[in-house]
């Protein structure tokens, strides 16, 4: 071990007298050899295999408060951050946007299956295995929670898990865990009124964002088999990428009902950002009522709308529905705002009527949809 090389991770010069003390107070025989440090490793310390472990032993012995809190020079790089690093960022950025509290938890605890790995040298009987799920750690900080009267709890986790493989020692994976308990939102000191809980539509929000934000392309589907909540799937039949549903705790009489998710965190990029210029020419603007046939839906007629009119059909939205006299038994009718723009030209009113027209047909022609009169 080389004092000097301590001193350039560290940021900071260590006598070699205090490593000395540091290390030889923890098990370690330390003794000066050619200007180092030869060290040797207790028999229970099979983690500390080289110089940049001792440096670590040296910097946790010595307290991590004792380090500079500025920042040492650096050069800036060009190269990108590693995709699950990436990953990482926007699970915590999107989760924490909808207030959710970032937690860490430790990676160890109790045997969570056949599957668990276990440590040679634990601290405890009860933190002697690897984590298999991050939610156990994180129910066991609403538990805490709990119990220092805290009852409104939002917390979430990016961490890795451990699995004891098949075909290799350990498998491991980042996961993206969430719990939820306690009133929806925070309260304000003028409103009286008892707010709402939080109930499993609101951890079914939070899932589907989860979902999206970690593993983008899976689908949400109900879980099966008897089991409560929601699963994440791979679209195709592919692997369950996560779970959310009730979770039992040791919870007081006044706690409210606890809810989870965790999800697997799939490495695949997301599309990039396209951006457009903003519009020069002005839009053409028209409202149009149609009679929908039972069985046809509002995206249906978008999808033929789209089509029939092109590309000078610039946005398409619903603002109104109407069931009563003067419409069909079983049919509705949907009132549309249609906006028409040429990126190039101002269009003419005969331009647009003549592309709605269009439209119309197909509709009529497709779905059996009519345009509403009176």
């Amino acid at each position: 071990m080389r004092p000097e090389r301590v001193a350039h991770l560290l940021g900071m010069p260590v006598d070699s007298a205090e490593i000395e003390r540091l290390l030889s107070a923890v098990g370690f025989f330390v003794a000066p050899k050619d200007g180092r440090l030869a060290v040797q490793v207790p028999g229970w310390r099979p983690d500390v295999t080289r110089e940049v472990d001792l440096i670590e032993e040296v910097a946790r012995l010595k307290g991590y408060d004792a380090f500079p809190d500025e920042l040492r020079p650096y050069r800036p790089g060009t190269v990108a951050d590693a995709p699950e690093e990436q990953a990482r960022a926007r699970v915590r950025a999107g989760l924490a946007r909808v207030g959710l509290l970032e937690a860490r938890t430790l990676p160890l605890g109790p045997s969570d299956g056949p599957d668990s790995m276990t440590i040679l040298n634990p601290l405890s009987a009860e933190e002697a295995h690897l984590r298999r799920r991050l939610l156990p750690g994180l129910v066991r900080r609403v538990e805490h929670n709990w119990a220092n009267h805290n009852r409104d709890i939002q917390l979430f986790e990016v961490g890795t898990v451990f699995r004891r493989g098949s075909g290799s020692p350990v498998e491991e994976w980042t996961a993206v865990a969430a719990v939820l308990t306690g009133a929806r939102r925070a309260p304000h000191w003028s409103e009286r009124a008892k707010l709402p809980d939080m109930d499993i539509w609101d951890l079914k929000y939070h899932f589907e964002l989860a979902v999206d934000l970690a593993a983008p392309g899976c689908s949400v589907e109900p879980a099966t088999g008897g089991e409560s909540g929601w699963v994440a799937v791979q679209r195709g039949g592919g692997a369950v990428m996560g779970w959310a549903g009730p979770l039992e705790a040791d919870a007081p009489v006044w706690a409210a009902p606890l809810f989870g998710l965790e999800v697997r965190l799939a490495l695949t990029s997301r599309a990039p950002v396209v951006y457009r210029p903003l519009p020069v020419q002005p839009a053409v603007e028209q409202d149009v009522a149609l009679v929908l046939p039972p069985g046809v839906s509002a995206a249906q007629v978008a999808e033929v709308l789209r089509r029939a009119v092109g590309p000078l059909l610039e946005r398409l939205e619903v603002f109104d529905e109407y069931r009563g006299p003067g419409i069909p038994a079983g049919h509705r009718g949907v009132a549309w705002h249609c906006t028409f723009r040429d990126p190039e030209r101002t269009l003419r009113e005969a331009e647009v009527k003549e592309a709605l027209a269009r439209g119309l047909a197909a509709l009529e022609e497709e779905l059996g949809v009519r345009r509403r009169e009176g």
